[in-house]
């Protein structure tokens, strides 16, 4: 069983879903965000989304995206590039950069979605470099800066 984040819950997909995991189905989300950046806030997001039906069924989902590590794996693979040769890029400190650096990533943080300069006091490791928007990422690869010594104030 998969559920978006895109999905409107009612109460009564919530109910389908929570008695299908009950009766055996697998609980897989897209990934483990609890918010997502919108035009005029934060809206929930796959993990609080599914989180009614954990609770209900008493189980726990298992996340299929960003940060686990067989999909970083198996996207590196499939690229044919080694964890060294590649940079991972988001907006989010606990989904995206911690995926990258567990994988052996650079990372990159991007300033434009959840994560601020001011949270990521709230973190035990640091991305590679922080950036305003995605917009600077032209800009920090022709400078040719390893995004593992370079963060952009």
């Amino acid at each position: 069983m998969s559920l978006s984040e895109r999905v409107a819950l009612l109460l009564d997909t919530l109910t389908k879903a929570t008695n299908l995991v009950i009766k055996g189905a697998k609980l897989i989300g897209a990934n483990s965000d609890l918010t997502g950046p919108i035009e005029d806030g934060i809206a929930p997001a796959c993990r609080a989304l599914i989180s009614p039906i954990e609770m209900a069924a008493g189980t726990q989902a298992y996340f299929c995206g960003k940060p686990n590590p067989l999909m970083m794996r198996t996207g590196l693979k499939l690229l044919g590039c080694h964890s060294a040769e590649a940079v991972m890029i988001g907006d989010r400190m606990d989904t995206d950069v911690i995926s990258g650096m567990e994988s052996g990533m650079s990372t990159v943080l991007v300033l434009s979605g959840v994560s601020t300069r001011k949270t990521l006091k709230h973190y035990a490791y640091r991305p590679g470099a922080v950036l305003d928007g995605v917009g600077d990422i032209p800009v920090l690869a022709r400078e040719g800066k390893d995004a593992e010594t370079e963060e952009k104030k």
